[in-house]
Order: structure tokens, then C-alpha cells, then sequence
């Protein structure tokens, strides 16, 4: 017997602009955050946040995106053409520019791990060795290798959770007794936000969600609430990444123009170019070039705040022309858009 329904009016049908927009909001979420730890300001808003609305929207994308047809095969070589040769460019030129600029090597296991793209797996060592973003892909080539054998339970969504909560929490309970905080913080801790979207784009895709009050669901509930609550830690900013998406759609997105919302589409497009570029070229490059240009001059906030805005102009040209560039190459499984759409 259902204990919750949730309905829709009608199952949603080609691209949402709303997500796309979600997407933008995100990567400026994440940028603003970023700034504010070049600058030394307190994290008071928590723009990390945005990695969590990131980690709810691919489960929402994926759900809506999925098909009866094709197998494992297909979709992650979907996936990989959607994720790598983006990731393999930003990872070769940084560390080329690493090894030009600052005469700085890494170790070979160390390089291969990052171009496989599962070394925030390995260790805090490997996690920020040679660009601070890039455990995202780890994180994201993960919830992909995951949605392959658990989206058979998408229609079960008691199951799902369930199966998500034990895959959630024991690398979480792990990396937290070993005291390695980055594979805490920003990999295991964010897991729960994938089960959650991939049940709103179930809800989407088909109009209605049930959740059956059943042991799974139990159960499901036992490990994702109890079990952290026992180790000293909870999951929440799942919730928090939600309210935010929540309060943009119904709150923000009615009163803001078409050319505002043009914008964040715009982002949301190149929202990974953008999150596996920007950080370096607000940081480490800024005080570089400036340092370079302005030999005499003295390194003051206006003048660092100046540099970051530089940077984001760079990163967000080059990551308009990568994503340009890529989206004109032929790939085989490359995602096609809905009917009607760009």
C-alpha cells in the first residue's frame, strides 16, 4: 500500500529550461564560494552548496533521459563522451601549464589515476594533487557507474533509497574514521543528493511517484538518518541543495527576464568546462599574471578581486569555445536533445 503519492499535472515532455537554469545557479554558487577562500571571507553563505544541486541534478537528468532501449554499454559510453574529453583537456593543460609555470611534476600513479578520472578514491593525497576541482569527476564518474545496476529499481523507490542509503553511508562512516576529510566532505557526503534526484526525474518523467511504507523504506530511513546520527556526523546538505532548487523554481525563476534566465542557461550549458576550469585562473594563475604585469605594485584585495574577475572572463571564453568545439565532433552514443530543442 502507498504511503505517499506525489502527482504532476502531466509528465513533463522535451528539455526543462528550469534545470538548465538550476545548472547556472549551481556553477555561480560554486564560483562565489571559491572567490570568498581566495579572498579569506568567512563562508558564510556556503556556495559549496552548489555541488549538491549539481549531484540532485544528475539524477534528475539521467532518469528523464533514460530509455528502454540500449544497455549498460550505451549509456555509459554516453556518459563518457559527455564527461572526458572535457575533463581530459582541463587535466592536460593544467598540467602542462604546472610543469611550465611552476616547475612542478607529478608522480606517475598519480597522473594516471587523475586521467582514469577515479582518483578521489584514492586518498586525500590524490584527491586536490593537481587542480582542486577535479574530484568532481570522480564523484560524478561514480553516481554513473551506480545508476547502471540500480536503475533497473527506479520503479521501486523504497528499494532504491534503501540500496542508496548502504551505498551512501559506508564510504562516508569509512573516510571518517580514517580522518580523510576531503573524500568525506566532498565525495561520500554527497551521494545521497543522486537518489533523491533520480526519484524527482522519476516524478517528472512520469507524472506520479509512490513510495510504499515497506522494511526497505525502513530500513532506508534507519541508515540514512540513524546510522550518521550514531558516528557524529548527518547528511545535510541533500536538503539544503533541495530547498535552494526549490526556492529558485517557485520563488526567484517567476520574477527574473528572459535575458537573466538566458543567462544561467547559458552557464548551466557550460557548467562543467566551467567548474573544472575557473578555480586555478581565480587563484593560482591570478596572483601569477598579476605578479608578472604589475612586478612593483603591491597585492591588495581590490587588486586580487580584480584578477579573479579577469579569470572567470578567461574561463568562461574558453569554456564556451571547448564546449562549442566538442558538441562539433562526431562521437559514437553521443546524447541527442529532445525533439524541438537546441
Amino acid at each position: 500500500m502507498a504511503s505517499l503519492r506525489l502527482e504532476l499535472p502531466a509528465p513533463v515532455s522535451g528539455r526543462i529550461g528550469t534545470l538548465d537554469e538550476l545548472r547556472g545557479v549551481a556553477i555561480l554558487l560554486v564560483i562565489l564560494y571559491h572567490a570568498g577562500g581566495v579572498l579569506g571571507l568567512r563562508n558564510t553563505a556556503h556556495g559549496d552548496v552548489g555541488v549538491d544541486m549539481f549531484v540532485i541534478l544528475s539524477g534528475v537528468g539521467l532518469t528523464l533521459g533514460s530509455t528502454s532501449s540500449g544497455g549498460a554499454g550505451r549509456f555509459l559510453m554516453r556518459r563518457f563522451w559527455r564527461i572526458y574529453p572535457a575533463y581530459w583537456v582541463a587535466l592536460t593543460g593544467f598540467l602542462l601549464g604546472d610543469a611550465y609555470i611552476w616547475n612542478k611534476h607529478f608522480a606517475p600513479a598519480d597522473v594516471f589515476l587523475h586521467y582514469v578520472g577515479l582518483h578521489g578514491w584514492f586518498g586525500d593525497a590524490y584527491a586536490l594533487s593537481i587542480n582542486d576541482s577535479f574530484w568532481f569527476v570522480t564523484l560524478i564518474v561514480t553516481l554513473y557507474l551506480l545508476y547502471v545496476p540500480l536503475r533497473r529499481f527506479v520503479g521501486r523507490p523504497d528499494v532504491l533509497l534503501l540500496l542508496g542509503s548502504l551505498v551512501s553511508i559506508v564510504p562516508a562512516v569509512y573516510f571518517y574514521r580514517t580522518r580523510q576529510p576531503v573524500e568525506f566532505d566532498h565525495l561520500s557526503l554527497r551521494i545521497p543528493g543522486f537518489f533523491l534526484g533520480i526519484l524527482l526525474g522519476r516524478l517528472l518523467k512520469t507524472g506520479r511517484l509512490d513510495i510504499s511504507a515497506t522494511t526497505a523504506l525502513g530500513g532506508a530511513f534507519l541508515v540514512t538518518f540513524y546510522v550518521p546520527f550514531t558516528q557524529n556526523f548527518v547528511f545535510a546538505t541533500v536538503w539544503v541543495g533541495a530547498a535552494l532548487m526549490a526556492a529558485y523554481a517557485y520563488m526567484i525563476r517567476p520574477f527574473l527576464s528572459a535575458p537573466s534566465r538566458g543567462a544561467l542557461k547559458f552557464l548551466g550549458d557550460r557548467s562543467l568546462e566551467i567548474f573544472l576550469i575557473h578555480q586555478p585562473l581565480i587563484r593560482e594563475y591570478n596572483g601569477f599574471a598579476y605578479r608578472h604585469l604589475f612586478p612593483n605594485a603591491a597585492v591588495t584585495p581590490w587588486s586580487i578581486t580584480a584578477g579573479m574577475l579577469v579569470g572567470l572572463a578567461v574561463t568562461v571564453a574558453i569554456s564556451d569555445a571547448l564546449h562549442r568545439l566538442l558538441k562539433r565532433i562526431p562521437v559514437p552514443g553521443r546524447d541527442q536533445p529532445p525533439p524541438g530543442t537546441a
